[in-house]
């Protein structure tokens, strides 16, 4: 049986509820939320730089300032204190 090619979509939906169930999974068991969400960057650059290059991925993460700033990445109920 052939793999039928997923949307950018369809596949952001999926990645998402597959790490938040293996965050939930690691929270359960006594890994804190930091601590996640450090190796999550941490891979996430990674990844990028072997992909995309160090100069793509700067300039990426150099934009990230400006939007979290511009509350792209808030939570519906506002900041942490």
């Amino acid at each position: 049986m052939g793999q039928r090619e997923l949307g950018e979509e369809s596949q952001r939906k999926i990645a998402i509820e597959m790490f938040l169930d293996t965050w939930d999974k690691a929270a359960d068991i006594g890994v804190s939320a930091e601590v996640l969400a450090e190796v999550l960057i941490y891979l996430a650059v990674t990844d990028l730089v072997d992909d995309r290059g160090e100069e793509w991925t700067a300039d990426i993460v150099g934009d990230l300032p400006d939007r979290i700033l511009g509350g792209e990445f808030t939570l519906e109920g506002g900041e942490a204190d």
